[in-house]
C-alpha cells in the first residue's frame, strides 16, 4: 500500500471514528496539519470517483426494517437520514 492509500484510509477511519483529529493523531506519530492535508486529498479524491461515475455512486446493503435507520451524506455536506421508508434531510 502506498502512503496516499494508507493516508487515506486513516482520514476514512478518523471519520467513522468520532474522536477529534489530535486524538487520531498521536498513536500515528502525524500532526493535525498533515491529517488536514490528507483529508482534503481524500476528499478531492472522491469528487473525481463521483464525477468519473456520472455523479453517481453506487451502494448497497440489506433492505430496511421499519426498525433500520441509516444516513446519506452527499459530497456538498447534506445529510439525508433515514428510518426504515422514511427519510429525514438536514444541512451541516
Amino acid at each position: 500500500m502506498d502512503q496516499s492509500e494508507e493516508m487515506f484510509k486513516l482520514v476514512r477511519e478518523w471519520r467513522k471514528s468520532g474522536v477529534n483529529q489530535s486524538e487520531c493523531c498521536k498513536p500515528h506519530d502525524i500532526t493535525v496539519a498533515e491529517l488536514d492535508y490528507w483529508a482534503g486529498k481524500e476528499k478531492l479524491a472522491a469528487r473525481r470517483t463521483v464525477k468519473e461515475a456520472g455523479g453517481f455512486v453506487q451502494i448497497s446493503g440489506q433492505l430496511a426494517t421499519s426498525s433500520d435507520s441509516y444516513q446519506v451524506v452527499y459530497l456538498t455536506g447534506v445529510k439525508s437520514n433515514y428510518k426504515g421508508m422514511t427519510w429525514q434531510q438536514s444541512t451541516r
